[in-house]
């Protein structure tokens, strides 16, 4: 269910069969949800950007759609949910054509994070995008979700690397592929980001599909 303007990464869906609490992984991105509790009622609501691990209560009979947004949205969020919500409609077209007329990609902050996600640091990005690092921040700082270029990279490669942990390579040798000082620093950032240490997070199959969503870097 592609959006033709490249803003939609993913739609997703899920029924709640038994109340339970679902670990949600910081993957860059801002969803619109729409929930439908346990009585039919919908609710709308566009997701927080997450900065660590974000665990969401669901209650039996709820359902769920989601359309994941990718990281360089720009969205007009009041007019999107108020349009959302006027419609009274869960069929995943008019949220497609409602994220058509509030939301667009900021091309200036794509080219940015995707200079942050594929250097080895700050300045390396800066250098390839031919800005300063306080330009940088201005940029990435006047959005709405106000995180700053250390954050950004810092992510990318914490998810780089926690997709390299579904292979047989060695976590030394796995930190320094992924620019970290040594294994103990990998870890610190691991847990930091995915709540717990690599060792872990390589033995969870749940974490290993979840990372492998569609995200940022």
């Amino acid at each position: 269910m592609p959006h033709p303007d490249g803003v939609l990464l993913r739609a997703w869906g899920m029924e709640v069969r038994a109340a339970c609490v679902e670990p949600v992984l910081p993957d860059g991105c801002r969803d619109l949800i729409l929930r439908v509790d346990a009585d039919g009622r919908p609710h709308w609501f566009v997701s927080p950007l997450a900065d660590g691990v974000m665990r969401v209560s669901c209650v039996r009979g709820e359902r769920y759609a989601g359309f994941r947004l990718h990281p360089a949205t720009r969205i007009d969020e009041r007019a999107l949910l108020d349009a959302a919500r006027r419609a009274d409609d869960d069929d995943p077209a008019t949220a497609l054509r409602l994220l058509g007329e509030h939301a667009r990609i900021d091309t200036r902050v794509a080219e940015a994070l995707a200079a942050l996600a594929e250097a080895r640091g700050v300045a390396a990005a800066c250098a390839r995008l031919g800005v300063s690092e306080r330009t940088l921040e201005r940029l990435l700082r006047g959005r709405a979700d106000a995180r700053t270029p250390r954050f950004w990279h810092a992510l990318a490669r914490a998810r780089r690397a926690a997709r390299a942990l579904d292979t047989t390579v060695p976590l030394a040798a796995l930190a320094a592929d992924h620019g970290y000082a040594d294994q103990a620093h990998l870890s610190r950032e691991l847990r930091r980001w995915f709540g717990r240490p690599p060792g872990r997070l390589r033995a969870d199959p749940a974490f290993a599909a979840q990372i492998a969503e569609p995200g940022y870097a």
